[in-house]
């Protein structure tokens, strides 16, 4: 709410919130003197109060001493006249309205204001308020002393309220009394209530002339000049705002000082300069603008004669492109069919190559199985020297045997050989191969770039062109990426056929040292033969060439074992070779397409 009032509003609001408040203090001050000033009234009474007991009393208690002394053996009649005498002339107050009385009982001996009453009975004398204060005081003086109010007449005053005091003569039968007129207290409680009155009024009216004196004087004139400092500024400022939003720029508000409308005015000058140099540079950004759209009219004419001149040159250029990338995509695919044919013979060289070692690995178990049983042969023989020619010749036979069927692995291994090496081969010729397929993506590429940069300087036309080129360079990536793969697959084919070479020559080695063994089992079972009768050690001598040829046997059978899984993964990757190589024709059929599709849209181009 406080937003919608101009600041003048808001400090004149806080102004004369501040004089209220000045104004309610002032007023509370008045009211605590009142009560300070009802309070001490109240207090002064009381003591003014007991100063008048306190006179009375001890005004009775000297004079009753005193005559107690006076009249100490002295006759009735001399008594009463001494205290007549005695009390006649004593005055007290300022209106000298007080005076001492003497009774006996109730019955008057002395008093001095009104002579007639001395000598009669006062007994049943009672106030307008109908009480019987002779009584009462008479009683007290019987206490020893006590005080007692009333209503009495004042001489030229009327009834007025009197405090009395009463009290026995010593030594005799009389009490002397005394008292004052309370309106003398009220009177002097109304002087000291009218002196405190005027005190407190001057100090509060000096007090409020100061406050008023303070706040007209100084305070409004310096919350108006305030007022002025803040709102002048601020109203300047936003007259400038108001210009600047018309588009009057040229604003120049006071700078000096250092609150915040001297930082508002320093900004709003900064912001004016700010935005008319801004205006004068979007007028020259705008003219130069109209000049250069003139200048690009100009260059759309020429453009557009370039771009016709363009399209005839961009036509033969696809063509041309087109010609050579259809000569690359021959290149490839009949390099593709080279390879998958090539792939195939290797993998139908790895099937039989497999199935030959299958067979050498039969051979192997049944040359073992023969060894074994040659060496239980021969240890029969020690056992049965009846039978002994008869098992050598079976032992001369088994061994031509052995013989035969290691000449005849030996024969397998050297083929196994020859045919690793013949893969070895034909993998270094897929890997020529791939390099020049290799190479021929990487010029397809560079005629795919070729070609987008052509489409790019024939412009919009050329975009379909680009696109095309875009396509083909994407092909060539692929084609890259899988002659890749084929080249790692062929790595690996390489790497197991050498694998393969080096198994073979150690298992040549071992049917080498095999046929050996045999061989020397032959001439002992020809030695036995002929020497039927020989010694058991002969017989003993075969038995352990004989388990020398089993132990020969079976590491030749691992490392045909070991022929036979190196070769099922050469067929394994010969396999994967030939699908990379499918997917290889797939996309230079693709790439044909794409050539294809150039080459129409170069010709439409025409």
């Amino acid at each position: 709410m406080l937003r919608r009032m101009v600041i003048g509003v808001r400090i004149s609001i806080a102004m004369i919130a501040m004089v209220v408040f000045i104004v309610g203090v002032i007023l509370a001050f008045l009211y605590n003197s009142a009560k300070v000033q009802e309070i001490s009234i109240s207090e002064v009474q009381e003591i003014m109060l007991k100063g008048q007991k306190e006179k009375i009393s001890v005004g009775s208690s000297s004079i009753a001493r005193a005559l107690g002394d006076i009249l100490q053996g002295a006759p009735r009649d001399q008594a009463i006249e001494t205290m007549r005498t005695a009390l006649k002339k004593i005055r007290f107050e300022e209106d000298e309205s007080g005076y001492y009385f003497i009774y006996e009982g109730t019955i008057n001996i002395v008093h001095p204001i009104q002579p007639a009453m001395q000598g009669t009975d006062r007994g049943d004398s009672k106030d307008p308020n109908g009480k019987y204060y002779l009584r009462e005081l008479y009683k007290a003086a019987q206490q020893g002393g006590g005080f007692v109010e009333y209503v009495y007449d004042k001489p030229g005053a009327g009834k007025q309220p009197k405090m009395a005091y009463a009290m026995p003569i010593p030594g005799t039968t009389f009490w002397i009394g005394t008292g004052v007129y309370i309106d003398n207290i009220e009177k002097e409680k109304a002087r000291i209530a009218g002196n405190i009155d005027e005190i407190v009024s001057s100090n509060t009216r000096v007090i409020v002339i100061a406050i008023v004196v303070l706040l007209l004087g100084v305070i409004v004139p310096a919350v108006l000049f305030i007022i002025r400092s803040i709102v002048i500024p601020i109203k300047a400022a936003t007259q400038a705002a108001t210009d600047i939003a018309a588009g009057e720029y040229g604003v120049s508000l006071d700078e000096s000082g250092r609150d915040e409308a001297a930082m508002l005015s320093r900004s709003l000058n900064a912001m004016a300069a700010t935005l008319s140099a801004n205006i004068e540079e979007i007028t020259l950004k705008t003219q130069e603008a109209e000049e250069k759209a003139h200048a690009a009219e100009v260059a759309m004419e020429q453009a557009e004669e370039a771009r016709k001149r363009a399209n005839l040159a961009r036509s033969e250029g696809m063509l041309q492109a087109a010609m050579r990338l259809e000569t690359v995509v021959e290149r490839i695919s009949a390099a593709t069919e080279e390879i998958s044919s090539q792939s195939e013979e290797i993998r139908q060289g790895a099937d039989v190559q497999k199935e030959r070692i299958q067979t050498t690995a039969t051979a192997m178990e049944e040359m073992n199985a023969t060894v074994l049983e040659v060496a239980q042969n021969a240890g029969s023989a020690a056992e049965r020297g009846a039978e002994a020619k008869n098992k050598a010749q079976h032992g001369a036979e088994v061994v031509g045997h052995s013989v035969k069927a290691m000449n005849t692995t030996y024969k397998q291994a050297e083929l196994l050989k020859e045919n690793m090496a013949q893969l070895d081969e034909q993998a270094q010729a897929i890997g020529n191969i791939m390099s020049v397929i290799t190479d021929i993506a990487d010029q397809t590429n560079l005629l795919a770039l070729n070609a987008a940069i052509e489409a790019a300087r024939a412009g919009e036309a050329g975009r379909g062109f680009a696109v095309v080129a875009d396509e083909v360079r994407k092909l060539a990536e692929k084609t890259m990426g899988a002659t890749k793969e084929v080249g790692d697959s062929i790595v690996a084919i390489q790497r197991v056929a050498e694998e393969n070479v080096t198994s073979m020559e150690k298992a040549l080695q071992d049917l080498e040292q095999a046929v050996d063994y045999s061989n020397q089992s032959g001439k002992v079972l020809n030695e036995i033969v002929q020497e039927t009768e020989s010694s058991a050690e002969q017989i003993q001598g075969i038995a352990a060439a004989a388990e020398e040829q089993s132990a020969a046997s079976e590491e030749i059978n691992r490392s045909i074992e070991e022929i036979n899984i190196i070769t099922t993964e050469t067929a394994r990757g010969v396999s994967e070779s030939v699908i990379a190589l499918q997917e290889l024709a797939e996309q230079a059929e693709a790439l044909k397409t794409l050539v294809q599709q150039l080459k129409e849209e170069g010709q439409a181009a025409g």
